[in-house]
């Protein structure tokens, strides 16, 4: 009876001894969980996803699995791994060393004073595997966020093939652009039969301007150019009858300051009045 006795004291303490075990260690077991937890978070957010539980055939692939074996981000994992299984162990040691002092007379004590020594080491143990992995887990986010910053950089050649399709191909857009020219050319040139003068450089310069008092409020310019395009411009204007008038000042101040389609400038009215009139008298001696 007194041995069944001493069993069920003994039951109990060791019952009582678990439950203090309990609280004191599952505290450091919860923080680990959380560290774990904040870790992951801090680096790619919150995500939840099966995408891990698909199946992929890939992953035997023989050649793809050497790829990854030997790939940058596998030896960083790696070393990341084995600093974390060094630096715990250490820990551990470090702290299994400093209780050589009582640990081999713990069968001497009594069972609450053994257990409370326990979990007083178990407690320390904690604390300090947990700051290092905290540390771990920082140095591990910096990382983890400048390989993906790298990653989605973009080489020149995927800069300029962005370009490409953003903006089009240079070489069709120059294209689109010589054809643009060349449909504007051509609208130029079909407007000048409604020109009444063609004002000229000579050589440099042709402005065709028409003026019908009726429709517009000033003359307009209905074609401009120089060089090759004022030539044909002279061209064009001879095959349709229009008078000719040189005046280089006048000419190079309304290719300057006037575009095709718009009206002349104010200040130019009286040098173009008086070129208009001029045609206009030679039209009546001609009628």
């Amino acid at each position: 009876v007194l041995w069944s006795g001493d069993l069920l004291g003994f039951q109990q303490m060791f019952l009582f001894g678990l439950v203090k075990l309990g609280m004191i260690v599952g505290p450091v077991l919860l923080g680990f969980l959380v560290i774990g937890v904040l870790s992951q978070v801090m680096q790619v957010g919150f995500y939840a996803s099966g995408e891990a539980l698909t199946p992929k055939f890939s992953r035997i692939n023989p050649i793809e699995g050497f790829k990854r074996i030997f790939s940058k981000r596998a030896l960083v994992e790696f070393i990341k791994s084995l600093a974390k299984v060094v630096l715990v162990g250490y820990l551990v040691y470090r702290q299994v060393r400093h209780n050589l002092e009582w640990l081999p007379q713990i069968s001497l004590f009594d069972l609450g004073d053994s257990i409370s020594l326990m979990t007083n080491s178990i407690y320390r143990i904690g604390l300090q595997v947990g700051l290092f992995l905290l540390i771990i887990a920082a140095a591990d986010y910096w990382w983890q966020r400048r390989e993906f910053e790298n990653s989605i950089k973009m080489s020149k050649e995927e800069i300029k093939e962005e370009y490409k399709q953003m903006e089009g191909d240079p070489l069709i857009r120059s294209k689109i652009r010589q054809r643009q020219r060349q449909m504007a050319s051509q609208r130029m040139m079909q407007a000048i039969p409604t020109a009444d003068v063609i004002i000229t450089n000579p050589t440099h310069y042709a402005i065709a301007v028409c003026y019908t008092p009726s429709e517009m409020g000033a003359p307009k310019v209905v074609a401009k150019g120089m060089g090759l395009i004022a030539q044909r411009i002279k061209e064009e204007g001879k095959k349709h009858n229009i008078a000719t008038v040189e005046n280089p000042a006048l000419a190079q101040a309304l290719y300057k300051t006037t575009e095709i389609g718009q009206e002349i400038p104010a200040d130019l009215y009286p040098a173009v009045a008086e070129v208009l009139a001029f045609v206009y008298r030679l039209r009546r001696k001609t009628v």
